[in-house]
């Protein structure tokens, strides 16, 4: 059977998220809590309008993202001192720690997932796939 892109593409999403959030259950996190502390350790402390952008989380979402991130004590929110409204949230040392903790399983379920490719396999698969989003 030959399937067109779309389902392509979303069966593979599929199967890397699958396989991501197996492994990320040792560490107490999900995929939508990795993605948040990978924005803060790239980028630094963030309001969560910005943090719900960069995930393509929308703002209910974002909120108990960082509600539970905060009770995990990887997370802290402050307010800002241009306004108090508005609140910061940046990784503490809890979080940055965890975070390395999930790059090297992030890493490691990579590596499982394009073992069955070749090097260039990979390069190539990487490379066009940017292309594709990118065009």
């Amino acid at each position: 059977m030959e399937y067109s892109l779309g389902p392509l593409l979303r069966l593979a999403a599929k199967r890397a998220a699958d396989a991501f959030a197996a492994a990320l259950v040792p560490l107490d996190i999900e995929g939508r809590h990795f993605g948040v502390l990978l924005n803060l350790h790239r980028g630094g402390p963030a309001n969560q309008r910005r943090l719900a952008g960069a995930t393509g989380s929308d703002k209910s979402t974002m909120t108990r993202t960082i509600d539970e991130l905060a009770a995990r004590g990887l997370v802290v929110r402050r307010a800002t001192e241009t306004d108090r409204r508005v609140n910061v949230v940046e990784l503490t040392d809890a979080g940055r720690a965890r975070f390395a903790e999930a790059e090297r399983v992030a890493a490691r379920v990579n590596d499982e997932l394009l073992a069955h490719l070749t090097p260039e396999e990979r390069d190539g698969l990487r490379d066009h796939l940017r292309r594709f989003i990118e065009a």
